[in-house]
């Protein structure tokens, strides 16, 4: 889309890798257009945002009672309620005097809904992993029926009648005008259930990461496997030493392992010299090298391997990262071993496998070429703003061609 009025952005986003690093492309693309784009965001992520042109919008969040989320995706909704709720002074402060013309939000930015609710500023929903589709509540969080089953909903609800607001409004997460969702369409579970009246599944929208730092294999001819589990669900020494014991007699190999801050030397024990281990790597950079993936199957990650052309053993730690996993193995991306069964003779057989078998080639180079076709960052931004140009809730449309 050309032309559109330069126009001030608002990103509401939490802060957690797998929601702030899919729309940093989106946002370097929307800079590049003209537009100015605040973030509301966490301290932690403020350098990252600033790398693509974006300003922070800080608010402050509680520490968490752990070094890890909860597992159970309904106690990490409730959480991520009580994080919104808690930007709220701060993002209201700020934005107050200005205003945004739009907001993006993230699936967990909710306020985001309720400051577009208060000042009638049309949105689009950003959604890292899967747009609402039936039967998500119950497949995703523990077996709730509905959106409003969910702990944490009534909180949410209440800080919108507090403000004499429309607390109808929450379930636009369920049925969006305008929606970007950052994976292909064929890889969206139950793709013609979903409610969004304009959705663009533009896949992943990647951006330059050089700032995160470079990696390169120490032998060129040498095959490269990745190990990560992601940002969150890290402190699994069992799983590392598995690891190491599947490729310690697999010296044609190099083993590169992204562990985490709470996982040290001591507790992998002694490391082959193929076998490297980082608390955390840069992980587009290592991927551009990799020739296999050991994943948790964060979508955010799936993507990125699939744009280099990586397959997947995809071992899930939680529910939405096993539907996730059953994506990868039914579009013949990789396979999915779950993590009870990840043992070091299962490890090594799925990566020789996945390696090997041409189907599994062939489903990732079909994949590649249905996310060169998405669009990314430019397809994401083009319906940005067609939403900008979109009449508002208080603005009735023009007939196109002016007639009554």
């Amino acid at each position: 889309m050309t032309g559109t009025t330069p126009a001030h952005i608002a990103v509401v986003n939490l802060p957690m890798h797998g929601h702030v690093n899919p729309t940093l492309g989106v946002v370097g693309e929307l800079v590049r257009r003209g537009h100015r784009v605040t973030y509301a965001i966490t301290e932690d992520f403020a350098h990252q945002v600033k790398a693509v042109g974006a300003e922070p919008v800080l608010y402050p969040v509680e520490p968490g009672d752990g070094p890890e989320p909860p597992e159970r995706l309904s106690e990490g909704f409730a959480l991520a309620v009580h994080a919104s709720l808690g930007s709220l002074p701060a993002l209201t402060r700020a934005y107050t005097a200005d205003r945004p013309d739009l907001i993006l939000y993230d699936v967990y930015g909710f306020a985001g809904l309720i400051l577009a609710e208060q000042w009638r500023i049309p949105t689009v929903l950003f959604s890292p992993t899967h747009l609402v589709y039936d039967g998500l509540f119950p497949e995703l969080f523990d077996g709730a029926p509905r959106f409003s089953a969910l702990p944490g909903y009534d909180d949410l609800a209440g800080a919108f009648t507090e403000r004499g607001l429309d607390s109808s409004r929450i379930h636009e997460i369920e049925h969006p005008d305008h929606a970007v969702a950052a994976l292909p369409r064929i890889f969206q579970r139950r793709p013609d259930t979903v409610a969004a009246r304009r959705a663009a599944y533009v896949g992943p929208a990647l951006d330059d990461r050089s700032y995160q730092g470079a990696w390169h294999p120490p032998h060129p001819d040498t095959p490269v496997l990745l190990v990560s589990l992601g940002s969150q669900f890290t402190k699994r020494p069992d799983f590392y030493r598995a690891c190491v014991e599947a490729f310690a007699g697999l010296e044609s190999w190099h083993v590169v392992m992204s562990v985490g801050p709470n996982v040290s030397a001591a507790d992998l024990g002694p490391l082959p010299a193929h076998v490297e281990t980082h608390a955390h790597v840069p992980q587009l950079c290592v991927l551009s090298h990799a020739d296999a993936f050991i994943t948790h199957a964060g979508m955010g990650g799936t993507m990125e391997a699939v744009h280099h052309g990586v397959p997947m053993v995809a071992v899930p730690q939680m529910a939405e990262q096993r539907v996730n996993a059953g994506q990868i193995e039914a579009l013949r991306l990789g396979v999915h071993l779950p993590r009870e069964q990840a043992t070091p003779e299962a490890l090594r057989e799925a990566v020789l496998r996945v390696t090997s078998d041409p189907e599994i080639h062939s489903g990732i180079q079909s994949l590649r070429t249905e996310l060169e076709a998405a669009g990314g960052a430019r397809a994401a931004a083009d319906l940005i703003e067609e939403a900008l140009a979109a009449p508002t809730v208080d603005e009735p449309a023009v007939p196109r061609w002016g007639c009554p």
